[in-house]
C-alpha cells in the first residue's frame, strides 16, 4: 500500500500546474455527480415510504405526531374577568376581608425590620 502512495505522489509531483487544476475540476465533477446520484436515491426510498403512488391522491406521513408538534387547546375552565363592579360609599370589614390580607398577621412584620436595617446599612454607606 505504501509503494502504491508513493508511485501516486510521484505522478502528481510530475503533473504542471494546469494538469493539476483540471485533475482537480474532474474530481469535483465527479464528486458532484456521485453527491447528486446519493441524494436522489436516498429521496426516492423504498414503495412503502413513497409519498406518492401513480394513481393516487398525494399522501404526507409525518415522523412526528400532530400532538407532539402543536401545543393542545387551552381549557375553558379559566375564571371570567370581572370588568368592574358596583362602587360602594363605604366598606364593613367583612366586604373588605375579601379583598385585603393584613401584612403583619403572619409575622412579616420582622421582614419588614430587617429589610428597612439593610436599606439604612447600605445608604450609610454611600458617600
Amino acid at each position: 500500500m505504501g509503494k502504491f502512495i508513493q508511485i501516486i505522489g510521484e505522478w502528481f509531483q510530475r503533473l504542471t500546474t494546469v494538469q493539476k487544476r483540471w485533475l482537480a475540476v474532474i474530481c469535483t465533477v465527479i464528486f458532484s455527480i456521485l453527491l447528486t446520484i446519493s441524494v436522489l436515491s436516498s429521496m426516492r426510498g423504498s414503495g412503502e415510504d413513497e409519498i406518492y403512488k401513480e394513481g393516487e391522491r398525494l399522501r404526507f406521513i409525518s415522523p412526528i405526531p400532530p400532538e407532539e408538534l402543536f401545543l393542545p387547546d387551552e381549557p375553558d375552565y379559566l375564571p371570567g374577568v370581572i370588568l368592574g363592579r358596583e362602587q360602594r360609599s363605604s366598606w364593613t370589614e367583612e366586604d373588605a376581608a375579601e379583598y385585603w390580607q393584613d401584612p403583619l398577621r403572619h409575622g412579616e412584620e420582622q421582614w419588614r425590620v430587617n429589610i428597612e436595617a439593610a436599606i439604612d446599612e447600605f445608604l450609610e454607606r454611600v458617600p
